[in-house]
């Protein structure tokens, strides 16, 4: 018998040693990346609870301070999500970054957001209102050129008890128009905000709809921008409470979800407002539109992408990262051409987004409220 006719040539031999090394590293590097991120996962769980307010000597919350890093609520949502990302990671290499991305802001490390889904943040330019000011400066000019003294004596001069008859008795006085936004979202249209955009503007009932959400805005608008950019959300993002509820307070969905940012029950309680016994905190605007800044700081510790943090408000954290998981990237607009959400939440964010456009621009629009008029009437 040739024996040599079933020895396996050492070239051959060599490249099958090869490839089983080159498997049982490529393996090994896997199993240590995901051992790694697990631990921080692990050690991250034990960190969510962070606390929302400072407290003062008096025992007091400072409603003043902005919400530290890292999620601020135990939340088994959020445990969910979180987990979901990290089977898919260990699944698709390609989330891997992702998910350790993720887990350190989880964490509170200081780790910028995805964006992928191209809604940014930029510093809004703050618009003064300088009318009058010329006028202003040319009387403050005079007055000091002729001295205090005399600027004095002309007050006196032309107090209401000497003026003539040919002053004017009465004017009108403009008041300045309303800004419903401050421009501190940062996105470009595409086909489906401008669908909405269409319906807002041009649609009997959606030019409607608008029209009394910005009227009702007014009563919020400033108290729910200060919670929101105490708690580092952006403040053009109250606007969902358009979506939700049309900025009504007593708005209540068929799913029992309640108030102008339209919580569940367990959303509300997760997030400490009391709903038992007769009593709904989350008729309280106040109450809830601080929970509501709150919870969407906590959406963007996870997701890092504002896009997918309205969609995980509407559809819930879990929905979402299974959505991210099956499609491989976190970016909203894959997942809504791939139809890996549900339909009410793909409308959802262009939803949101179109009535930011819009109300950005509620005067050219016709929405805005006709600017009101006082008459200052003299003695």
């Amino acid at each position: 018998m040739k024996l040599n006719l079933y020895r396996v040539p050492s070239s051959e031999k060599l490249s099958t040693k090869q490839l089983i090394i080159k498997k049982i590293l490529s393996t090994a590097v896997i199993s240590l990346a995901m051992a790694g991120a697990t631990v921080v996962f692990n050690s991250a769980r034990r960190h969510w609870i962070k606390p929302t307010t400072n407290v003062n000597a008096e025992g007091e919350a400072d409603a003043t301070s902005s919400i530290p890093q890292g999620l601020s609520r135990r939340r088994g949502a959020f445990y969910k999500a979180v987990e979901i990302l990290a089977e898919a990671a260990a699944e698709k290499p390609q989330l891997l970054n992702y998910y350790n991305r993720v887990t350190k802001r989880v964490r509170g490390r200081a780790v910028e957001g995805e964006d992928t889904s191209g809604v940014a943040v930029v510093k809004p330019v703050r618009k003064i209102n300088t009318q009058g000011i010329d006028a202003m400066t040319v009387k403050a000019g005079a007055a000091i050129s002729d001295g205090l003294a005399a600027f004095a004596k002309n007050l006196i001069l032309t107090s209401p008890a000497t003026t003539d008859e040919s002053t004017p008795q009465t004017e009108e006085v403009q008041t300045e128009q309303r800004q419903f936004t401050v421009g501190d979202m940062s996105f470009d249209t595409n086909t489906a905000i401008e669908h909405w955009m269409s319906y807002y503007t041009s649609t009997p009932g959606g030019r409607r709809t608008m029209k009394i959400g910005i009227q009702r805005c007014g009563s919020y608008l400033d108290m729910a921008r200060a919670e929101f950019r105490s708690a580092g959300v952006p403040e053009d993002l109250v606007w969902l409470a358009f979506v939700e509820s049309v900025w009504n307070p007593r708005a209540v969905s068929p799913a029992a979800a309640g108030g102008l940012w339209q919580f569940i029950r367990p959303t509300a309680t997760d997030y400490g407002l009391k709903v038992d016994n007769g009593i709904d905190e989350r008729a309280d605007p106040i109450k809830q539109t601080h929970v509501a800044a709150v919870y969407l700081h906590d959406l963007y510790t996870i997701f890092g992408d504002w896009a997918l943090v309205m969609a995980a408000y509407n559809s819930g954290e879990p929905r979402v990262a299974g959505a991210i998981a099956k499609n491989g990237r976190a970016d909203f607009w894959e997942l809504y051409d791939k139809e890996l959400l549900p339909k009410e939440t793909r409308d959802y964010v262009p939803k949101i987004l179109a009535a930011i456009k819009i109300a950005g621009r509620a005067e050219e629009y016709g929405l805005a409220p006709k600017a009101e008029t006082e008459t200052a009437i003299g003695s």
